[in-house]
């Protein structure tokens, strides 16, 4: 991922590709060469990564020990589980890179915050991966349903790959394809905000968001994710 963003580059932009690959977990080399946050405090990153994962070791233990067995509300009930872990990794990931030249950036930024799918998905939702995204789908910004299609279709890939694959080699079992379907339902969603939902009361685009991205959320939460995060036994 990190070799594709570098070589979208021009030649002359491109930053030292060993730094890039093992100096950061930025994926985005763009982003790479542009980034001069300033650093959050150690202890500050610290508390927030220990915070993270005692709320995910809670919501892990009560979805284990009292949730069972799971039904569609209870998977509901369970999805923040995807929100702590991603602040986990990412409070991880800027711990082991703290000495490095660059501010590693928290890898969200307030996405409860968010008033619309555009906003959460695309200001506020996983910065690490979300500025590779945009690099791949530049050549497309201009034409909506393109540059939806591909974010969400190679998000959907990735997730695909990243806990679906790995499932069906040690398992030999087949649940492929309830990832990209997840986020083809988020890029249809953002479609329609943008076409039809840009001028409504605040409000009910909060209630749109949260519809389209919670409800849909047990369509991802499949049986190798519930068994990575420990939910269910193999």
């Amino acid at each position: 991922m990190k070799i594709t963003s570098w070589t979208l580059l021009a030649k002359n932009l491109r930053p030292n590709i060993f730094q890039f690959l093992f100096a950061t977990p930025l994926l985005s080399a763009r982003i790479y060469i542009r980034n001069r946050s300033r650093k959050e405090p150690f202890t500050i990153i610290l508390l927030k990564f220990l915070l993270s994962l005692f709320f995910l070791t809670c919501v892990i233990f009560i979805a284990k020990n009292f949730l069972q067995p799971l039904n569609y509300t209870k998977m509901i009930v369970i999805s923040p589980m995807i929100y702590l872990f991603t602040e986990v990794m990412g409070g991880l990931g800027q711990l082991l890179f703290y000495l490095s030249h660059l501010g590693i950036t928290q890898i969200h930024r307030h996405p409860l915050r968010s008033k619309s799918i555009g906003e959460f998905w695309g200001r506020r939702w996983n910065f690490w991966v979300r500025d590779w995204l945009v690099d791949i789908s530049h050549s497309h910004r201009k034409i909506l349903i393109k540059k939806l299609s591909i974010s969400f279709l190679v998000s959907g890939l990735f997730h695909e790959l990243l806990v679906n694959l790995p499932y069906f080699l040690y398992y030999h079992e087949n649940f492929f394809g309830n990832m990209t379907l997840y986020f083809t339902i988020q890029a249809l969603g953002l479609w329609m905000e943008k076409k039809w939902l840009n001028r409504v009361p605040p409000l009910i685009g909060r209630v749109f968001l949260w519809v389209v991205v919670i409800l849909p959320a047990p369509i991802f939460i499949n049986r190798p994710l519930l068994l990575f995060f420990g939910i269910i036994n193999g």
